[in-house]
Formats: C-alpha cells, sequence, structure tokens
C-alpha cells in the first residue's frame, strides 16, 4: 500500500505531520522550499520531497498514493470525490491535527472527515461537543515527545546556546498585540531570568515591522533568545523552567516537563487552566513568578498530571 503525507500549509506542521511521517518511515511531500529547507535542517530521519503544486494532479495522486496522511481540513471533502469519480480509485485520507489548542478548533464541524487521528480522550470529547463528523478515529497518544527522546543528542546540540536554569519560555499568541506593548517591561525586570521567545509565524507575517523591531532590538542581549524558524518545540521547552502564555497547544505539550505553567488570560473553561496560575492585569510578571514558582510547581502537580492523562491517552 502506498502511503505518503503531503503539507501545504505552514511549516510549523513539520512538528506534528512531518514528525508522524517520520515515525511511519513515508514520505513527506512539501510545496515550500522554505518547509523543505527547515525539514531537511531540524529532523534528521524525514523523507521529505519538494515538489510544485503543479505537480500535484489528480493523475499523480491516483497513481502514487492509496493512503494520504494530511492537515488540511478539506483534502478528503474537495478531491478525494473527483479521483474516485475520473479514476475509479478511492484514497484514504488521514487527518493528522497540528496541536490541541483550546482556543480554536483541530477539526471544522462543517467537514466530514475520513479517518482522524486524536491524541486522547480531550480531542474525542471536543469531537462531541462539536458534533464534528468522522467515520474513524485514531488515538495516538503524544508521539511527538518521544521522538524528541529518541533524537536529544541531536537536538541539545542544536539548543546549546540557550541556557536550562532560570528560563521562561515565553509563547506570545499570534493575534494578541499586547506582546509589542509588554516585552520591554518584562525584558527590563528579568532579573536572574532568562527568556526564551517562541515567536509564532503569523506574528511575523501579520505585524513584520513589529516584530523585526523587537527581533533587532534584543537579538544581542544576553538573556533574551528569541527563537524564530524553529519548528520543533519539543527542544526549546526542555530548556524550559517554566512555560508563560495563553492556552495554546504548546502549553499541553509542556505539561510533559511536569514544571509550572503561567497563564496572561484567564479563562476556566478550558482543561489547561487547572493547571497553573493566572497572572493577574498590572502586577510584575517576573515578581509575581519569583514570588509563586515553588507554590505553583508543587500545588498543581497532580492537576498537570492528570490532564496530560486526559489529553494525551497512549
Amino acid at each position: 500500500m502506498k502511503s505518503a503525507a503531503i503539507i501545504t500549509g505552514p511549516y510549523t506542521y513539520l512538528d506534528h505531520l512531518g514528525v508522524l511521517s517520520s515515525i511511519l518511515g513515508i514520505p513527506l511531500i512539501v510545496v515550500d522550499e522554505k518547509t523543505y529547507e527547515l525539514g531537511k535542517k531540524f529532523y534528521p530521519d524525514m523523507q521529505i520531497e519538494l515538489k510544485d503544486y503543479s505537480e500535484l494532479t489528480l493523475d499523480y495522486l491516483a497513481q502514487n498514493i492509496e493512503v494520504l496522511f494530511q492537515t488540511g481540513k478539506f483534502w478528503a471533502e474537495d478531491l478525494i470525490p473527483f479521483i474516485k469519480l475520473l479514476h475509479l480509485k478511492e484514497i484514504r485520507v488521514v487527518y493528522c491535527p497540528h496541536g490541541n489548542s483550546d482556543k480554536g478548533h483541530s477539526l471544522s464541524d462543517t467537514i466530514t472527515q475520513d479517518i482522524s487521528l486524536v491524541y486522547g480522550q480531550h480531542m474525542l470529547d471536543h469531537l462531541k461537543k462539536t458534533k464534528t463528523q468522522v467515520r474513524k478515529t485514531i488515538t495516538t497518544g503524544n508521539y511527538r515527545y518521544p521522538y524528541y527522546l529518541k533524537h536529544q543528542q541531536f537536538y541539545d546540540e542544536l539548543t546549546k546556546n540557550i541556557p536550562s536554569e532560570n528560563t521562561i519560555f515565553y509563547a506570545p499568541t499570534w493575534n494578541d498585540t499586547s506582546f509589542f506593548s509588554s516585552i520591554d517591561s518584562l525584558v527590563a525586570n528579568l532579573g536572574k531570568y532568562n527568556l526564551l521567545i517562541k515567536l509564532h509565524p503569523f506574528l511575523e507575517e501579520h505585524y513584520p515591522a513589529h516584530t523585526y523591531h523587537i527581533l533587532s532590538k534584543y537579538e544581542n542581549h544576553p538573556h533574551v533568545f528569541i527563537i524564530n524558524d524553529f519548528p520543533p518545540i519539543y527542544p526549546l521547552l526542555a530548556k524550559a523552567s517554566l512555560y508563560l502564555g495563553d492556552y495554546s497547544s504548546i502549553g499541553y505539550d509542556f505539561l510533559a516537563f511536569d514544571r509550572p505553567l503561567y497563564f496572561l488570560t484567564l479563562n476556566n473553561n478550558f482543561a489547561l487552566d487547572k493547571c497553573g496560575m493566572h497572572i493577574p492585569r498590572g502586577v510584575d510578571i517576573v515578581s509575581f513568578i519569583g514570588s509563586t514558582f515553588e507554590k505553583n510547581r508543587k500545588g498543581f502537580a497532580k492537576a498537570r498530571e492528570e490532564t496530560y492523562k486526559y489529553v494525551f491517552t497512549n
């Protein structure tokens, strides 16, 4: 049976669908040169191929693929029926989620999926809640963390210049412009801490001038490490003493390390919310972290463990 994975979206999908393709030993087809170069650089065992959009015709798919792994919601509904009509061939489509965020939806309730991978019970509950039409689900658990552990020596070399003590991992969401207004104060009050910032690619895309200003301002700061064009998340999280951000999928990924989480927003409806502390508006963020770190580390350990099991059912 011929299987392949195809990424036509952002390069960040490399750390989801790309990792899965490496584990399964199937080729990963990408259509963007930057995605191709990042895949070659950051994933040592990835079978990655660069193709132009024009090559991914219905004829090509019908002749070369029987099982298609992808991260787009519309492949199964928009393309596969035409292949069946014109080539009398049915391709199975496996949807691979690109994160476990509470902010949005991994699947759309208006699109019928063929086969959908889910990390665990949390995602299954979400599918039921939104009444998403899925013909079949397969529970994978957290396959990305073991992949990191398998290649830890390789990734440790890539991140050797990032300190692993007193390091705040800051993951600003792409549509929250408060990052640009608060970063100066955060850096000025770092004290003993280091600040590791993982920029969302959409932040640069939507706010290029603001982003480049921050990059240039702090590129030589001894305690600020701004990470861009670095798809794998676990090598960065392994360096972090704590997580600072919102309820993104990275927060769920960080549960694997059982370390404190701090949230800049408040939402009691999210599973991740009970795993850490909300930072009140107007307080000094670094001072608040310093005064509550041990309480956070010990007091939310059980919640972090239980939530990790709920989200990433193995």
